[in-house]
């Protein structure tokens, strides 16, 4: 499978086994080797000077249009006089819709490969935590919108840069052409309208304009977000508790939506007074010369005109403040994730890896989170080859006992050690490419399936594809069928897809949580007639609360109240069975 662009620098481990939580520096990435925040210059100089040929080709059809009608409408003696016109007219038209459309062609390939590398520099930044919640206590707002500001940030190129810089060239066009062309103090301040409107946009944003609406976008945001939360609330709770806070977030966005309105209104009638100034400015100006012979008429018209589609030009300058403070939001927000550190973070100088295969061992580990005790000095081995069951009630921390394993918590006591090496003296890729993860919720990445499947083993051929999902009883899944987090597949589908990804994948333990969950009891059967297949005696860390997964085991431990008891072993009839 052809690794995506960036992947180079940003890792190719197989899923459930790559670096999951470790700083970039940590993994072997160059500092640097990250995309830049910012946009770049080069990628978006040609789409730039597109826009602003298309821009100076409308306004010159405007003027060569009002030209050739002034002329024809006059009757000229040689009507083949007209034809230089008309083919300027004809070459001014579709010069602009070739230059618009090879704009948004190049500009919007631009923007995609510049969305692209900030969302691999997202990637990178947030696999640094891995599943480390802990992290985002003060971030995880940042996390949540991390999608948008990534939008942002691409349209702002795009809402921004081309907006001003095709009203610029327009601008300095006219203002030359009517200031050398002819020599008439009134028609060149009339030029000056546009750049007025400009002023009036760049008043407008230290007024506040673009400053109500980001809040106002923001407080619609924690808006929605309690009224999701009131719909998990009793009756009782959400009328006591979330009503008044909906109201008040309501009044306030109502006020903020008048403030809004009434600062838009404003910027309107000051957009159109100006319009209105810079055409009566025009047609009085190039009246009076037109009478005293100093103009013609068809370049009088040509000018008005000019000036009228410029002011089309400017207009494109009304979502420049909003864009512009939503993109510097979005810098903020990144920067502020950039710049949160893992709390799990591999050694300076990484002790060496211990010989496969190892025993993985809890020793004397105590680990509390959000106030509990989930694990008070428990003592876990599984040796290679084992397999080792952990069951228990819901929420009582058997996923959490099993981040351990994969560093992506520490114990706030005691170890976990690979064959004797403390965990937290080995490097972070390096130990994760020794465990091979299905999680309870998997994620798909949009793409093929197969595409899925080779993440975690890139060389394995089709044939070993489908013989492992046909074994899963899926069959009647293609190879080239695309998948993604949002369909085709069921629950159930996608948990035995993420299974077989694990199963592929080449680490010294194995670690499933629930890979039977959903599943009716033939089908629970078969997968796990699947497991103990291809477990190929590799070490096997069994989380379930269903008592079939639990006949696999040689020892099965019950967690509960932060205590890690021993269970009977399964019965030679139950290992039988499976």
């Amino acid at each position: 499978m052809k690794p995506l662009p960036g992947q180079e620098t940003l890792g190719q481990e197989p899923l459930g086994q790559g670096p999951l939580g470790q700083d970039a520096a940590e993994s072997g990435i160059p500092p640097m080797s990250l995309p830049s925040a910012r946009a770049p210059l080069g990628a978006f100089a040609g789409p730039a000077l597109l826009a602003g040929l298309a821009a100076l080709a409308g306004v010159g059809l405007a003027a060569a249009s009002g030209t050739l009608i002034t002329k024809a409408a006059l009757r000229p003696e040689v009507f083949l006089s007209l034809m230089l016109t008309v083919t300027l007219v004809r070459a001014l038209g579709l010069g602009r819709a070739a230059l618009r459309y090879a704009e948004r062609v190049t500009s919007h390939a631009a923007a995609l490969r510049w969305g692209e590398a900030l969302r691999l520099r997202l990637f990178g930044t947030v696999a640094r935590f891995g599943r480390d919640l802990r992290a985002f206590e003060r971030g995880g707002d940042l996390l949540a919108r991390a999608q948008a500001d990534t939008d942002a940030q691409i349209f702002a190129a795009l809402r921004v840069a081309f907006p001003l810089l095709s009203f610029g060239a327009v601008w300095l066009a006219l203002l030359l052409t009517l200031g050398l062309g002819t020599r008439s103090a009134g028609l060149t301040l009339a030029a000056t309208g546009p750049l007025l409107l400009a002023a009036l946009h760049v008043w407008s944003r230290r007024r506040g304009v673009a400053d109500l609406a980001a809040r106002r976008t923001r407080l619609a945001r924690e808006h929605a977000t309690t009224l999701l939360g009131s719909l998990h609330a009793s009756a009782d709770g959400a009328a006591r508790l979330m009503a008044p806070r909906l109201d008040a977030q309501a009044a306030e966005l109502e006020r903020l939506a008048r403030a809004e309105a009434r600062a838009g209104a404003a910027l309107t009638l000051g957009r159109e007074g100006l319009y209105a100034a810079a055409l009566g400015l025009t047609l009085w100006q190039g009246a009076a010369l037109l009478a005293a012979g100093s103009l013609s008429a068809p370049l009088f018209v040509a000018v008005t005109l000019a000036v009228a589609a410029a002011f089309d030009v400017a207009a494109g300058l009304s979502p420049v403040p909003a864009a512009q403070a939503q993109a510097a939001e979005a810098r903020e927000r990144a920067g502020a994730l950039e710049h949160l550190r893992p709390l799990v973070v591999s050694p300076p100088t990484p002790a060496p890896m211990p010989a496969s295969p190892a025993s993985w061992r809890l020793e004397g580990v105590t680990l509390r989170r959000g106030g509990r005790t989930l694990l008070e000095r428990a003592d876990l081995e599984v040796r290679p080859g084992e397999c080792v069951a952990l069951t228990g009630p819901s929420g009582s921390g058997k996923t959490t006992l099993a981040s351990l394993f994969s560093r992506d918590l520490d114990p706030d006591e005691g170890q976990v050690t690979l064959g004797g090496t403390d965990l937290r003296a080995l490097a972070l890729p390096t130990l994760r490419r020794r465990l091979s993860l299905h999680e309870q919720r998997p994620g798909l990445l949009g793409g093929r399936l197969d595409e899925n499947l080779r993440l975690a083993d890139p060389a394995a051929p089709d044939g070993r594809l489908r013989a492992l999902l046909d074994s899963l009883g899926l069959a009647h899944l293609p190879l080239d069928l695309w998948v993604s987090e949002d369909g085709p597949l069921s629950g159930g589908e996608r948990a035995r897809v993420s299974l077989a990804r694990a199963l592929l994948a080449p680490g010294d333990l194995l670690v499933l949580d629930e890979p039977t969950a959903h599943l009716d009891p033939d089908t629970e059967a078969a997968v796990l007639g699947v497991i103990a297949r291809e477990r190929r005696g590799r070490a096997l860390l069994l989380i379930s609360h269903r008592p079939a997964p639990l006949a696999l085991a040689d020892t099965t431990y019950s967690l509960g109240g932060g205590e890690l008891r021993a269970l009977p072993a399964p019965s030679p009839a139950q290992r039988t069975a499976v």
